[in-house]
């Protein structure tokens, strides 16, 4: 079932209000209760201070509950309730010994009186109470005059009440310095009293925003879906007809306003016309793609087969371009006498530019080779080739060899490539002088030399992608390390020299990426 954006925006507008508001009512309830309380925490203690104060001069083991002393004592307690808005003040005669207290008398507020009427309680006055002196009483009755103050909480009542010491001077003619606490007032304030009104008062609050918050939701919705979810189904359904019916031709959105939907559908016509070029790009890039990728076939059909064997020799090769084509090139055969040809060469540049002149360069040497041309002139007549028709001034470095397994000599040359190495007990680098670069200068004669290869040695033959492989910090790999693997793998056999070698640098350029192609080629000699 199809989820609508109104809807879900709609009830997500409903669902924020709403806990916007239950959030701002807790805390509004919290701070106006916690101040009700406070305020009710202060006027409980006045009122136990003043009460103190008033009855400071009557002698509670001398009271008498049915005397005047009484009336006169509850008549100040009930001036002092109504005088500070507390329900009850007792004063209570606490008996430290037995842990007992005795309410003496009372006062109540008006409030409170009217309450009793209709609602008879439980008076303790007259009455002591077993095991009913708290700690709070009895730090009173000890002294504290700071207004201790405590909540009673229990299934009947949910109060404050504050205790003070009541000092009795009697006759004293000392003042303070000679009087002593004989009994303590609590006064009393039940909190429900205290939170009643403000409570009322949230209710009524509470349903006039309810019906304030139904009231914006439906007008924001009907708004939002006039505004926003009625354009922006328009929109969509533009859309789909771009996708699902592209060839009928995209007709634009309306541009309407300055606001954000107007943006949205000026932006998505822009976006429309740049996918259709877009798609077509796409297209001729896959066209190219293909191209490329049959240029690939193409370009590997010309090398030969990256191993071969015979009773005399054992050739392997590898080659990873860095992109889909590439310019290096490595060639081998058995030539008509027996002896065998290798070669190397790498081209200027890269991709299909290069892999062009690299095929027409393999075919050269591989034709030249083919004719019976020492390495010198095969090089001569390949480079005069290359430059007299060399419109783009594009050049080749190349090695070429040709091994004669019945004298075991190597005659090469080399024209302007990286020297090889011959890998036997040790590693000789093939450093002579060097030929300059195939391609840019005709008649130029490359030099030739000669050296005895024996059974076992190996002739291993690379371009310049491997020497300069990079790690991520763009450091290259250089020919001191390619010396170390070959000279640590150098009885390992042609196939696992050219598999080490490419591990060193897999694991020495740690994934990145390779600018540059790798070519490598190992001729080994069979024992006899």
């Amino acid at each position: 079932m199809k989820s609508s954006i109104f809807k879900k925006v709609a009830l997500w507008l409903l669902i924020i209000i709403t806990a916007v508001e239950v959030v701002m009512f807790a805390a509004l309830y919290t701070y106006t209760y916690n101040k009700a309380v406070a305020e009710a925490t202060a006027d409980i203690t006045k009122a136990a201070k003043d009460a103190a104060e008033l009855v400071t001069f009557t002698d509670p083991d001398k009271y008498d509950i049915e005397s005047t002393d009484e009336q006169i004592i509850t008549s100040v307690l009930t001036n002092a309730c109504n005088q500070y808005e507390v329900d009850i003040i007792y004063f209570l005669l606490p008996n430290l010994r037995d842990n007992t207290v005795m309410y003496l008398t009372r006062g109540t507020s008006a409030l409170q009186g009217s309450k009793e009427d209709s609602h008879p309680v439980n008076d303790l006055t007259g009455h002591y109470v077993e095991g009913g002196l708290t700690d709070e009483m009895k730090r009173a009755f000890e002294g504290d005059e700071s207004g201790i103050v405590v909540h009673i909480t229990n299934k009947n009542e949910d109060k404050l009440a504050c205790y003070m010491p009541v000092w009795y001077y009697g006759d004293s003619e000392n003042g303070k310095a000679g009087a002593k606490i004989k009994s303590i007032v609590s006064a009393e304030i039940s909190l429900q009293n205290v939170t009643s009104d403000f409570k009322k008062k949230f209710r009524e609050f509470a349903v006039i925003m309810v019906i304030v918050t139904l009231t914006v939701g439906v007008s924001a919705a009907v708004i939002l879906y006039f505004r926003v979810s009625k354009p922006l189904k328009k929109i969509s359904m533009r859309m789909k007809g771009f996708v699902s019916d592209r060839d009928a031709g995209f007709e634009k959105l309306p541009v309407k306003g300055k606001d954000e939907l107007a943006e949205m559908s000026d932006s998505f016509n822009t976006m429309a016309e740049e996918l259709e070029q877009y798609i077509d790009d796409v297209a001729e890039l896959n066209r190219q793609k293909a191209e490329l990728n049959i240029a690939q076939s193409i370009q590997m059909g010309l090398l030969e087969p990256d191993s071969f064997e015979n009773e005399k020799v054992k050739i392997s090769a590898s080659m990873t371009t860095a992109k889909v084509v590439g310019g290096d090139l490595y060639d081998y055969h058995i030539l008509d006498n027996g002896c065998v040809f290798v070669a190397i060469g790498d081209v200027s540049g890269k991709g299909i530019t290069a892999a062009l002149f690299m095929s027409r360069a393999i075919t050269l040497l591989n034709n030249y080779s083919k004719l019976g041309y020492s390495p010198a002139k095969m090089l001569f007549e390949f480079n005069n080739n290359l430059a007299a028709h060399n419109p783009n001034m594009m050049f080749i470095t190349a090695f070429v060899a040709v091994y004669d397994p019945e004298s075991g000599e190597l005659t090469y040359s080399n024209a302007g490539h990286n020297y090889p190495y011959i890998i036997s007990g040790k590693l000789t680098a093939l450093d002579t002088e060097n030929g300059i670069m195939a391609g840019s200068f005709e008649d130029v004669d490359f030099p030739e030399y000669k050296v005895k290869m024996n059974p076992g040695d190996c002739l291993f033959m690379y371009t310049d992608g491997v020497t300069e492989a990079e790690n991520k910090s763009g450091e290259l790999f250089g020919e001191t390390r390619l010396e170390q693997v070959l000279l640590k793998n150098k009885a390992c056999g042609a196939d696992n020299l050219l598999k080490a070698v490419t591990e060193e640098i897999n694991a020495f350029a740690q994934g990145a990426e390779q600018s540059d192609d790798m070519t490598t080629l190992a001729l080994q000699i069979k024992p006899d």
